[in-house]
């Protein structure tokens, strides 16, 4: 498949969940990305609409089968409209290091007070015991986690980035799991993708508040997830939903707790 057609079918998750014809192409070629490195990228069949469930691996994959740097829509935008070889260098990079190999076969999971650490598929035998979990979306505010742990009843944390990697994923499923993610409509998503023993979704007493500040929310970013709002939702997840309808407006996790 040639570097073009893929980025032109790439860019059809901008906005929407394409319908396969349109990126059969590009969904052949990520499914046998997805089943080397075990990630979970894509959801669809033929007939039906192609969801993209984790962007950041997303991104990771044409960065690594077109050897560009590729972050967001962005950038392939920037792509299509550099007009000289000079122009398209910039968006080159070097790729060799795949970070997803070494990441998506590991679990990062943090107790209060302690280190984060990587588990491996055998290691986490030695979890077996802990029954309940905090997952937490973004990096920083995981990494961070202990600023904010008074607010969560649970001692161990778990990494997402996102809809997660298929070990993590798994893992989770045997666990009783408090969602500490974004609230926006790709947060709500990702709550609603996991399979776990049981499932809450973290809700500040005051999350109004964050959507009614100037500087703790954002509308440019609400406008560019519309698209991917469902038809409906668990009815937990009201609340979220009912403010971000309310305001247009959406607030990102790592903004909470902190003012």
């Amino acid at each position: 498949m040639n570097q073009k057609k893929l980025l032109k079918q790439a860019m059809l998750f901008e906005t929407q969940s394409p319908i396969f014809s349109s990126v059969k192409e590009l969904y052949s070629t990520l499914k046998a990305y997805e089943n080397e490195y075990e990630v979970y990228i894509l959801e669809g069949k033929r007939g039906e609409r192609v969801e993209l469930k984790n962007r950041e691996a997303f991104f990771l994959f044409l960065s690594e089968s077109l050897q560009i740097h590729v972050r967001d829509f962005e950038d392939i935008k920037n792509y299509f409209n550099s007009n000289t070889r000079k122009e398209n260098i910039e968006f080159g990079g070097d790729s060799k290091h795949r970070y997803l190999k070494v990441f998506d076969k590991t679990v990062l999971i943090k107790q209060r007070g302690a280190l984060a650490q990587l588990y491996q598929q055998d290691d986490l035998e030695q979890l077996k015991h802990i029954t309940h979990f905090i997952a937490v979306e973004n990096g920083e505010t995981f990494l961070n986690i202990d600023k904010k742990a008074e607010h969560f009843a649970a001692d161990y944390f778990v990494y997402l980035g996102g809809y997660s990697n298929t070990l993590t994923r798994n893992f989770l499923e045997s666990k009783a799991v408090e969602f500490f993610v974004d609230y926006n409509i790709e947060g709500m998503n990702i709550f609603e993708s996991f399979t776990t023993q049981y499932k809450t979704f973290h809700i500040p007493e005051d999350l109004e508040r964050y959507f009614i500040t100037p500087n703790f929310n954002s509308q440019n970013l609400y406008q560019k997830q519309r698209a991917r709002m469902r038809e409906s939702y668990t009815q937990e997840l009201n609340v979220v939903l009912a403010l971000i309808q309310k305001y247009a407006t959406v607030v990102e996790q790592e903004i909470v707790y902190e003012a």
